[in-house]
């Protein structure tokens, strides 16, 4: 917008000679308004008139009237009267034919003021005065203030005397008045309405029509962006074991070879309480029933002395005879996990109205995530499983057991975005943090229950500047791990070609990448209702007023 120079007066009249020193200003604007046929007015303020104190303390009379000191020769009439203004710091004002001359007169008027209420759809009545406030507009506020005052009341003797204290509390409403000294809206009122979040505007149609075109151009809709996001997680497994058993019998020796393990019994039966081989007894469950071993021609022989005894196992297999077992085994697998969740995004930093509510219980990494859903310009998306990843173990009371509180964790994906401005070029400004996590382990707590342990992967940007349309592409995020596991005879296992025979190795590899595509749409709002902004007055007495013509 083009403002006008209000304190300049558009005023015609002949040349003008004139040449002044320390000559009251009132003095000098009347005579120019009389040499231009112009009316003249003095407004006179509560500064006018009274008594002031010079620096050196003496009590001087302070009139109205500011001494200037010009010098014009064959000046132009409007170039003089308003270098008289400026010099005596006075204001003026053209209502007609008649020159308004003060201090403050920019909101002094013949004529009709307007009044117009214009409800914001986008920003709020508070901000919105407070923007009209530093242009120069006054803003009135009612404050409410809140006093609690003590009264104390004494009852008794004065030997047993007690007081009481009685609290009242009472309300104190009062309008208060802020704005700049300067600017293109000074002499306008403003008020607000917090239900409907309109603004009232009142003063001279030419600043009500300045006001609303400030309105117009910061009560605009917030931009919107759609963020189309894929998040793919690449698992690459590849697991192999090569393993070999074998036993043979020769007499009452027993010799296995249990997957690299090496294993010999000797003789018919193994020491007592070697805790290695299971027993041969009638009963199951006693271990006192009558004892029976079988020879190699299952017959029945006498009862030991030991009940039950443990029995070398090689005695249940026929003598002079051998027996192997070879197993091989390569497993491959390729999996992959893809979400394509789709979030729309503004650029409104404020913190969401309600109660908030958490992503998901307890503390760990995954679920503290970065990016959270305390503002609007913040989004969060959670797909998985709930598992009990940890409990919180409480004393019990009076000789009862401790209490276990589980605490969940999400084995799934969580992303969450935050955008932060949306220019006029079609940038756009956000910051991603996805996680992802598996379960890649249990175990078990006393006395609580089992548990499980979560693999993380997780990533947090810093912020990232895309233009519409784009795609963005986050890899590097991978985890790789290799296992090889051996077990083997002494000596034997280390034997080219026949160790395979003594031993069992088994490897795993596995790699996991997570790659993730984000695509930011801005969406057109462009088109839309102009409610508030495209009023037009139908009243042949309102378009006069507001300098529409009939």
């Amino acid at each position: 917008m083009v403002l006008q120079n209000r304190s300049y007066v558009n005023v015609s009249g002949p040349p003008v000679t004139l040449t002044l020193n320390n000559a009251p200003a009132k003095d000098a604007l009347m005579a120019l308004a009389r040499l231009g046929g112009y009316g003249f007015v003095f407004v006179g303020e509560q500064d006018g008139g009274a008594e002031g104190v010079g620096r050196d303390g003496v009590v001087s009379a302070k009139t109205t009237d500011r001494p200037v000191s010009i010098a014009f020769q064959n000046e132009s009439y409007a170039r003089a009267l308003n270098g008289v203004l400026l010099a005596s710091g006075l204001q003026g004002k053209l209502d007609g034919r008649t020159l308004m001359v003060g201090s403050k007169v920019s909101a002094k008027t013949f004529g009709p003021q307007m009044s117009k209420v214009y409800r914001l759809n986008q920003s709020s009545a508070v901000s919105a005065a407070n923007y009209l406030g530093s242009l120069g507009a006054d803003v009135n506020k009612v404050m409410t203030t809140s006093i609690t005052s003590s009264e104390t009341n004494s009852t008794g003797t004065p030997a047993n005397n007690s007081a009481s204290t009685t609290a009242q509390q009472s309300s104190l409403t009062n309008v208060e008045t802020y704005g700049a000294s300067v600017g293109p809206l000074k002499g306008l009122i403003v008020t607000t309405d917090s239900r409907l979040q309109s603004v009232t505007l009142v003063g001279d149609s030419k600043l009500v029509v300045i006001a609303e075109g400030y309105l117009r151009q910061i009560d605009i809709r917030q931009r919107q962006v759609a963020l189309s996001v894929r998040i793919l997680d690449v698992n690459l497994t590849n697991d192999s074991v090569i393993e070999n058993s074998f036993a043979f019998r020769y007499g009452n020796n027993f010799i296995v070879s249990d997957r690299g393990e090496l294993i010999g019994a000797f003789g018919g039966l193994l020491p007592p309480n070697n805790g290695t081989f299971d027993t041969i007894s009638g009963g199951a469950s006693s271990g006192k029933s009558e004892y029976k071993e079988l020879d190699a021609a299952s017959q029945e022989i006498t009862k030991p002395p030991l009940d039950p005894v443990p029995i070398n196992p090689g005695n249940l297999y026929p003598r002079d005879n051998f027996f192997n077992l070879l197993k091989s085994l390569i497993t491959s697998s390729n999996t992959k996990t893809l979400a394509s969740p789709t979030l729309i995004l503004g650029e409104n930093p404020d913190k969401l109205l309600g109660r908030e509510v958490a992503v998901s219980g307890g503390e760990d990494a995954f679920r503290s995530a970065s990016i959270g859903r305390p503002f609007a310009n913040e989004s969060f998306v959670t797909v998985g499983t709930q598992v009990i990843t940890n409990y919180s173990v409480s004393p019990g009371q009076n000789g009862a057991p401790n209490s276990c509180q589980p605490e969940e964790s999400t084995a799934g994906l969580t992303f969450g975005a935050r955008v932060s401005k949306i220019d006029d070029n079609g940038f756009v400004t956000f910051s991603l943090s996805p996680a992802i996590s598996a379960v890649t382990s249990t175990g078990l707590i006393e006395n609580c229950g089992p548990r499980s342990v979560l693999s993380i992967r997780r990533l947090d940007t810093g912020s990232l500047r895309v233009r519409d349309g784009q795609t963005l592409v986050l890899t590097g995020v991978i985890s790789d791990g290799d296992a090889e596991v051996v077990r083997k005879w002494p000596i034997l296992g280390d034997i080219p070609l026949i160790g395979q025979f003594f031993r069992q190795s088994s490897g795993r590899r596995e790699k996991r990448e997570l790659v993730i595509l984000v695509s930011p749409r801005i969406i057109n709002d462009h088109e839309g209702g102009t409610y508030g902004y495209g009023y037009q007055p139908s009243l042949p007495a309102a378009r006069q007023l507001t300098g529409l013509g009939i």
